[in-house]
């Protein structure tokens, strides 16, 4: 029964998806844009930003490690073998340990370079990216599963927090489950490889050297506007003159490899999350935002939890669903 619920939904996605994918190929085909290009500040990134995020992500691992193990009087090396509500609370610790790190890092950017931009333009609509998110998941996710399923064929797919449900769990493994796949990993997620990681190496991309390795924002940027950043309404005088992408491929490239290494160890998972990190770092591209790409990775985690739970829960929900 709900292998066929997985089915229909699917595929009335899929249809859905089908008709925006004609709509947009028809605007292309008239001369329009899949995405309309927007003025974008870019990232003032350099590669001790990357390790200092690395930094912060390590500890928010390790420290909730530590106090998890001596709130239950354990060895780290037993952490693989909790159950239960035992393991629910190492991954919400997990959780929260990696969004505090990160949101740390955040912080020291924020001092040290102002309004960085993660989320674009802050004089744009939020819910525009929203939408662009919701229509991007209808458009996209039919093809991430359908590929999913074919690449497991070949090599069975694991995720520990899918592993985690699967024995019984309360209410207190399945919540934990949901809030580190389906809000905190998308979120952290986009900020590591898509805001960070990928706004960096479009900075390289852009010819832009002076600062690989310490960062700060590209004195030729603040030469041409005075000295100051570039905001409010000044923008528009520019005429897209100060969108700070790359118009290479390989930024997309190696964040979508690297995205992909990232998730190493569970089965033939990282071929389908090249093709998903591509996507992603299209959208990013594009508006220079990770809210839409937020909202996608939120839209097929959440998908692949939801029908995996009913399996849980009621038995015979398909595995064709994938994690990120």
């Amino acid at each position: 029964m709900l292998e066929t619920g997985f089915t229909i939904t699917t595929n009335a996605i899929g249809l859905v998806g089908i008709v925006l994918w004609v709509l947009n190929l028809r605007r292309v085909a008239a001369g329009g844009d899949l995405i309309g290009p927007r003025i974008q500040r870019g990232i003032p990134f350099g590669f001790l930003d990357l390790i200092l995020l690395y930094f912060f992500m390590a500890a928010g691992n390790l420290v909730p490690t530590w106090l998890v193990c001596q709130s239950l009087g354990i060895e780290v090396s037993e952490i693989g073998n909790l159950q239960g509500d035992d393991q629910a609370k190492f991954s919400i610790a997990n959780a929260v340990g990696l969004f505090t790190g990160i949101a740390f890092a955040l912080g020291i950017y924020r001092l040290r370079y102002g309004r960085i931009g993660l989320l674009g333009d802050i004089h744009q609509r939020i819910s525009r990216d929203i939408v662009l998110g919701l229509a991007a998941g209808v458009m996209v996710i039919p093809f991430i599963l359908l590929f999913q399923s074919i690449v497991t064929r070949f090599s069975p797919y694991k995720h520990d927090t899918l592993e985690m449900l699967a024995d019984k769990p309360t209410i207190w493994v399945i919540a934990a489950s949901w809030l580190s796949a389906v809000i905190v990993a998308p979120i952290c997620e986009e900020i590591i490889f898509r805001g960070v990681l990928l706004g960096w190496l479009q900075r390289i991309g852009r010819g832009v050297y002076d600062c690989v390795l310490v960062g700060g924002w590209d004195s030729v940027f603040l030469k041409k506007n005075g000295g100051t950043l570039l905001d409010g309404e000044e923008q528009e005088s520019f005429d897209g003159l100060w969108s700070r992408q790359s118009n290479s491929a390989w930024p997309m490239v190696i964040s979508s490899v690297l995205f992909g290494l990232a998730h190493y160890g569970q089965g033939a998972a990282p071929i389908t999350l090249f093709c998903f990190g591509m996507v992603l770092a299209f959208l990013y591209r594009k508006t220079g935002s990770i809210i839409a790409c937020i909202v996608l990775h939120m839209m097929l985690n959440g998908f692949t939890m939801f029908w995996f739970t009913l399996q849980i829960l009621f038995g015979d929900a398909p595995t064709a669903g994938t994690l990120e």
